[in-house]
């Protein structure tokens, strides 16, 4: 991957989830988890060997959906 490879996007804070998980899949291919969170809980211990995206996200503005809050989605 040529540049900087992201470890976290704080620039998806607002976004809708799936729209986030499609723009981090499409930055970092070779993530192939992402752990979704409500606010607040603690991620469990990653899988051994496996990198995955930890992502937190709440109800949205918009009946159904689901954006992503803080924390900012990151490697972990």
């Amino acid at each position: 991957m040529p540049g900087p490879v992201p470890e976290s996007w704080p620039g998806l804070i607002g976004t809708e989830l799936n729209a986030a998980v499609q723009i981090i899949h499409r930055e970092r291919p070779d993530i192939r988890i992402a752990r979704v969170l409500p606010p607040g809980e603690a991620p469990s211990p990653p899988p051994q060997d496996q990198e995955r995206v930890i992502i937190y996200n709440d109800v949205g503005p918009v009946p159904n959906t689901w954006v992503v809050v803080p924390p900012a989605p990151y490697i972990g």
